[in-house]
């Protein structure tokens, strides 16, 4: 046998003392006593081997290459076909190791623990939390949980909450406690985005309280206004027809009796089934019976909308002060459509007033109910008396 020949023979023996010492260690943690001692064996004969041909190695040539190279190459299959047996094995057997390997790879933390507070198994992710909460791994479950057990939810450094709970277990009339902790960062998050909502949503509800009671307050003063309104014209209108019976001009005792007594049942609540503001032929009418003439031209809002009915409104505030301050005996009312919504002008043939209108009670309640339905209301008194509403299109609900 050579010199290069013996070396290579030392080598396969080593390789197979090397496998066999894996082996023993496989059945070790497999628990199978009988296959260690089988791989025990064979690793004593793999390095007696190994033991016997370094020795000799000075005077290798003298031995003779066959025995020894059947002795190497059957200790070196028996060594590798026990280690991958046994490693064939291990992977299809649960064992103390497998369960550890699998309790690390949790997302969760994990620990059990005897009653006295000694950890039977955790898993890594519980070591690297407890060295976060308190500073040191966990070496006492009792000590751990006493130290979150008043926040059992709790928020790291780096964000993430993390929510802890202790359950008592009993196995082989002992007890066990299992620790478990469960991240829980991604629910935290959306608890706070819902308690934000929720503020949002009680400051949204206390606003819309406010609105809803801002709008009652308007619509309570609005009917007030209105029905202010319906008394100055009601009441005016009686006024100019018994100033003109009185005078011997215009119209008869029973046209003016007719009169104050539906001013006498508006007053007293008796009026409000019939329509809230008379039409244009109602007003007509009243102004023919008191020697005035109305001509209406042009266009209008529709009927029925709010727009339509300021224009009656202002045109029983102008007949009134026609009859009342200028003296005269016609009034033109003149509509128009413009870009935006519509343009009403009223104009009498009165006497020209002195200076600038002085705006009374009808006037006033008329501009308020105008501005409010978000139109505007100009006076001109030279060269002559005019009166101008404007109206956008988008306010053509009744109110």
């Amino acid at each position: 046998m050579t010199p290069l020949y013996a070396g290579l023979m030392c080598t396969l023996l080593l390789s197979g003392t090397v496998a066999g010492l894996f082996g023993c260690m496989s059945a070790v943690r497999c628990h199978r006593p009988f296959v260690f001692a089988i791989c025990l064996t064979i690793v004593s004969l793999d390095f007696a081997a190994l033991a016997m041909l370094l020795s000799r190695l000075p005077e290798s040539a003298a031995l003779s290459p066959a025995p020894w190279t059947a002795a190497a190459l059957l200790l070196t299959v028996l060594s590798l076909s026990s280690l991958l047996l046994l490693r064939r094995k291990s992977r299809r057997q649960l064992s103390p190791v497998s369960i550890k390997e699998s309790c690390d790879h949790l997302p969760s933390a994990l620990c059990f623990a005897w009653e006295n507070g000694l950890p039977c198994l955790k898993n890594l992710k519980m070591d690297e939390l407890s060295h976060l909460l308190t500073g040191e791994a966990l070496l006492n479950a009792n000590v751990f949980w006493k130290a979150i057990e008043s926040q059992p939810i709790v928020t790291l450094e780096n964000g993430q909450t993390w929510s802890f709970e202790r359950v008592q277990m009993e196995m082989a009339g002992k007890s066990i406690y299992q620790i478990t902790g469960t991240n829980i960062t991604e629910e935290a998050r959306l608890q706070r985005e819902v308690e934000k909502d929720n503020l949002r949503l009680k400051g949204m509800n206390r606003r819309l309280r406010q609105y809803g009671q801002d709008v009652q307050e308007a619509t309570r003063e609005k009917e007030i206004l209105r029905a202010k309104t319906r008394v100055h014209d009601q009441i005016g209108r009686a006024l100019l027809q018994t100033r003109q019976f009185l005078s011997g001009a215009q119209g008869d005792v029973e046209s003016v009796r007719a009169a104050w007594r539906q001013n006498v049942r508006l007053l007293l609540g008796k009026y409000a089934d019939e329509q809230r503001v008379d039409t244009f032929d109602q007003l007509a009418r009243a102004a023919r019976a008191i020697g005035v003439t109305i001509e209406r031209r042009g266009v209008f809002p529709a009927e029925g909308t709010e727009s339509a009915q300021l224009v009656e409104i202002a045109a029983h505030e102008c007949l009134t002060n026609l009859v009342r301050h200028a003296g005269g005996t016609r009034l033109e009312i003149i509509g128009g459509k413009t870009a935006s919504g519509w343009r009403v002008r009223y104009l009498n043939d009165g006497s020209t007033p002195a200076g600038p209108i002085v705006e009374g009670s009808g006037l006033t309640a008329l501009r308020a109910r105008v501005e409010a339905a978000g139109g505007a209301m100009e006076i001109a008194h030279a060269p002559r008396f005019e009166l101008t509403l404007t109206f956008f299109e988008g306010r053509q609900g009744i109110p």
